[in-house]
C-alpha cells in the first residue's frame, strides 16, 4: 500500500540513484509536493490499474542539483514535477509504451491526461509526461538524452 495512492508513496517518486551516488539533495518544494500528490501519482494510477502490473518508477522528481547532475534541460518536466520514467512488470518497455498509446487514443480514462509519452528504446524506460500542456504527444526516441526524436511508437 502507498502514502499517495493505492499502489504509489512519495518515496518511489523521489528516488535518484544519482542523488545517492552524489550526496545530492532531491527534496520537493511545496509546489512539486503538491503536483506529485494531486496530478501525478493519481494520474499513474490510472495507468497502473489499467495496465494491470506493476510500475516501477526509475526516476520522477529531480532537485536543480540533479537535474543538472543527470544533464537534463532546465525546464525538464522532471524538474517541474510533472514526470516519471518507468517499467512494468511482465511487460516489456516496448509493450508498456504500446498498450499506454493504445489506451490514450482509445480515449477514456487516459483522455487529456498525458502531454508526453516517450518510448526511450536506448536508455529502456517509457517517459511519462503529465505537465498541463496536455498535447498527447507520442514520440519514440532511440538513442539517450539529446538524440532526435520520432513520432509515434517505433520499435
Amino acid at each position: 500500500m502507498g502514502d499517495l495512492t493505492q499502489n504509489f508513496s512519495l518515496k518511489e517518486f523521489l528516488v535518484s540513484s544519482t542523488a545517492d551516488q552524489l550526496g545530492l539533495n532531491n527534496t520537493p518544494t511545496a509546489e512539486h509536493l503538491r503536483r506529485i500528490r494531486e496530478v501525478v501519482a493519481p494520474s499513474l494510477q490510472k495507468i497502473r490499474d489499467l495496465v494491470g502490473a506493476s510500475i516501477v518508477i526509475t526516476s520522477a522528481y529531480r532537485s536543480p542539483s540533479v537535474n543538472r547532475a543527470v544533464r537534463g534541460v532546465p525546464n525538464s518536466d522532471h524538474a517541474q514535477a510533472w514526470a516519471v520514467d518507468c517499467h512494468a512488470a511482465g511487460l516489456s518497455i516496448l509493450g508498456l509504451a504500446r498498450f499506454i498509446r493504445d489506451a490514450m487514443q482509445a480515449g477514456q480514462p487516459l483522455h487529456g491526461l498525458i502531454d508526453q509519452l516517450i518510448f526511450e528504446s536506448g536508455r529502456g524506460i517509457v517517459h511519462i509526461s503529465f505537465a498541463p500542456r496536455k498535447r498527447g504527444m507520442i514520440l519514440t526516441q532511440r538513442g539517450g538524452p539529446g538524440t532526435p526524436f520520432q513520432l509515434g511508437i517505433q520499435p
